[in-house]
């Protein structure tokens, strides 16, 4: 059974402090980035020196996101993905999504990537920090090249690892799921077609945010967990997609069967209309069966059909489903250090 319990406020402040500390430690200096590459090196000749074949920093740094444990042994079953970042309901400031896996990680054992022995050593090595890189070109005679794509490299090797190790349930922490991130091109679709999870058994701590561009109902059925991890931003994008091009996104979809009836009435809805302005009017509903039809003037006239008339709902207000989301409006930037 999946985990979509939200975080806590302790939870929250928990991440807070995480993210503070990791803003903290990051190097501001070039000495501070010699540290870093000095503890890269140490740790390459101790492995050298125990028969490990890396020649080079480089293959040493690729053979731990290949071969290190992706497990934590003190932890559960449960894995933790994470994306980007958001405010969530009760949160004094935007968090990033890793810290608040982390600090669930603690209070609810689950997996996370960051806290197992491969993921805490790669990322004590600051490879998408730039002083770090230009250390690493400078002191190391590296490839300025093969340095900038070597932490894109490792993670995705690490994190495809990480996902394939799975043996339960996932919960990913993430507002919108970015198509070109890790958790959206990665993760999530090792996690779907992986035998012990599949969509059934991924939830989502922090709750979908509300775009307004879509009905309420169409909202609604793609914050539906088993859905959500199938969707990606870019298939609803108000700027570059239209209502058909979603339809056909959607169309495609794995639907639970207790959803069928809701997915072909969003079809229908985007399929009919040109654009998200059109759609964003609400639907007119269908005039209850067996309901007597008002009284019209030309109801006596023969050879005339007569047709109800429906009255239309007032419109819904916005709702924030308690998430600030800084991507739902655009795509998000790319950021500094991991973009899962």
């Amino acid at each position: 059974m999946t985990d979509s319990t939200p975080p806590t406020p302790d939870e929250i402040s928990r991440a807070i402090s995480l993210q503070d500390a990791d803003r903290a430690g990051k190097p501001r200096t070039p000495a501070e980035a010699a540290a870093v590459t000095s503890r890269i090196y140490a740790d390459w000749r101790t492995a050298h020196a125990q028969g490990r074949a890396t020649p080079d920093i480089a293959s040493f740094v690729r053979d731990i996101a290949a071969n290190h444990s992706v497990t934590h042994e003190d932890r559960g079953t449960t894995r933790a993905f994470w994306s980007w970042k958001s405010q969530p309901e009760g949160a004094p400031q935007v968090v990033d999504h890793r810290f608040l896996a982390q600090a669930c990680g603690e209070s609810r054992s689950y997996q996370v990537l960051e806290d197992t022995p491969a993921g805490r050593q790669l990322d004590a090595y600051q490879l998408w920090e730039p002083l770090v890189k230009e250390a690493l070109v400078n002191d190391f005679a590296l490839d300025e090249a093969d340095v900038d794509a070597l932490a894109p490299e490792v993670w995705a090797t690490i994190s495809g690892r990480y996902a394939e190790a799975a043996e339960g349930p996932a919960v990913a922490f993430c507002a919108d799921i970015g198509a070109g991130s890790i958790l959206g091109k990665d993760e999530l679709p090792r996690l779907l077609a992986h035998e012990k999870v599949g969509k059934d058994n991924v939830g989502f701590p922090l709750p979908a945010p509300r775009h307004e561009h879509l009905p309420a109902e169409i909202d609604e059925l793609i914050a539906n967990d088993s859905l959500r991890c199938q969707v990606r931003m870019e298939d609803f994008d108000a700027r570059n997609t239209s209502p058909k091009d979603f339809a056909a996104k959607l169309g495609a979809l794995d639907v639970p069967e207790g959803l069928q009836e809701a997915h072909t009435a969003a079809l229908a809805r985007l399929s009919s209309a040109t654009d998200y302005d059109e759609l964003a009017a609400p639907a007119a509903p269908e005039p209850p069966k067996h309901q007597a039809l008002p009284a019209r003037a030309d109801a006596f006239l023969p050879g005339v059909a007569v047709r109800p008339t429906a009255a239309l709902p007032s419109p819904r207000g916005p709702s924030t489903h308690g998430v600030v989301n800084p991507v739902a409006a655009e795509v998000a930037p790319k950021p500094v250090g991991i973009e899962h």
